[in-house]
């Protein structure tokens, strides 16, 4: 039997949800920049006419209730996949049980347990709607969403009256920093910003391995093994590190004796823990990490992936591009940065045109139209699946 979650599926799981927020990004964007635009208003805009402009504010009526839809739908799609991966679980595990001659327990997993991983997800996903905000002042400071209008008018001011440039240059350079930053999501206990979609897509991934650990844990004890086999996939990260499972390369695909669940097989494989990092940042289920792990019967499975699989894994997958080369790794890290890119390029556009800026828009869509163009053929180069999903920045 093979484990249901492999590292591509588990990938994909989060995207429709983080998709909702990448269009939740568009609509605010399209809501707050539509609001800078003056032209046919003002025949010479001055620092009055700003201030008059400022003292209006901007109606949030609009934002909150793209907001509250998406909150609403990105909640039913939290619940819809959460017990679709509690379904393929309980599916897997129990025929393995059964495939191993073994008695069916009960129930394999607490409904209880199953019910807090879920809240505590959800609980995450309302955290990161509440806190959303804009990156401003190049990159020194987090605006949330009702303060980031008044922002770019008081930001427009300042460099009208440092007489430097004129009303449509400042505007535009707010815009900019705004598009550029895209919805921003800060934990303020460690500093860190994330775009929201990323932000979302860890909140569900650790929702996920949560229930996955749970399953694989659980089923253990049932299975009486302490074996456990890494997923495998090409690309994995090849960096060495002082611990030696920095690079995932080495573990991936293997069987290990995890000696916090029994000692039946001690010292005949490698220690899952020492071995893969389990519970360190940089190793399995660490950061960015796509594999995981699931409990292995000897006698009853055979592994996934043969050692000849695994040391070919990499074929044909480095790239020569542009005059430089690419390992498997450093080429699906080239992919992820383009895809980046790309998506603030998509950002910009919507901006200006909200602002009804034809010129910045149409740069904007210049450049992208550059770029897809070399994101075919670096993934063409480097046999890699091209992934528009990631890319995707709707427009409502």
């Amino acid at each position: 039997m093979k484990y249901p979650f492999t590292p591509e599926i588990l990938e994909g799981l989060p995207e429709n949800i983080a998709e909702l927020y990448r269009s939740l990004e568009s609509t605010l964007l399209k809501e707050i920049c539509s609001r800078l635009d003056l032209a046919g208003e003002l025949n010479e805009v001055t620092v009055e006419s700003i201030r008059a402009l400022r003292s209006q504010g901007i109606s949030l009526d609009e934002i909150q209730d793209a907001i509250q839809e998406n909150t609403q739908i990105s909640e039913e799609e939290l619940q819809e996949l959460l017990n679709d991966v509690v379904a393929r679980n309980q599916r897997y595990y129990t025929e393995l049980i059964d495939l191993a001659g073994l008695t069916q327990p009960q129930t394999l997993l607490d409904q209880a347990d199953i019910d807090a991983i879920i809240r505590q997800t959800g609980t995450e996903m309302i955290n990161i709607t509440q806190s959303m905000g804009f990156l401003v002042g190049n990159g020194r400071t987090m605006l949330p969403l009702a303060k980031v209008y008044q922002w770019a008018l008081n930001n427009a001011e300042l460099e009208i009256m440092s007489g430097a440039i004129n009303y449509n240059q400042a505007i535009k350079s707010s815009i900019r920093q705004i598009a550029d930053s895209g919805l921003r999501y800060v934990t303020y206990e460690s500093g860190r910003r994330d775009h929201v979609d990323v932000a979302v897509r860890r909140a569900v991934m650790t929702g996920i391995n949560q229930l996955c650990s749970r399953y694989s844990e659980q089923s253990m004890n049932y299975l009486n093994t302490d074996l456990v086999e890494t997923t495998a996939h090409s690309g994995a990260r090849d960096i060495d590190g002082p611990n030696g499972w920095e690079a995932h390369t080495r573990w991936q695909g293997k069987i290990y004796h995890w000696s916090a669940k029994g000692n039946k097989n001690r010292g005949k494989y490698p220690d899952f823990e020492k071995t893969c990092g389990y519970g360190d940042v940089t190793g399995i289920l660490g950061a960015n990490c796509r594999h995981y792990y699931h409990p292995f019967v000897a006698g009853v499975m055979e592994r996934t992936y043969t050692d000849n699989q695994l040391r070919h894994i990499d074929d044909g997958r480095d790239a020569d591009f542009e005059g430089r080369h690419y390992t498997a790794y450093e080429a699906t890290q080239k992919q992820r940065q383009i895809e980046r890119t790309v998506r603030k390029l998509e950002r910009r556009r919507i901006a200006f045109e909200a602002q009804d800026n034809k010129d910045e828009a149409q740069a904007a869509q210049t450049s992208l139209q550059r770029l897809m163009k070399e994101y075919r053929a670096f993934s063409k180069a480097a046999d890699l699946p091209m992934q528009p999903e990631r890319m995707k920045v709707l427009y409502k």
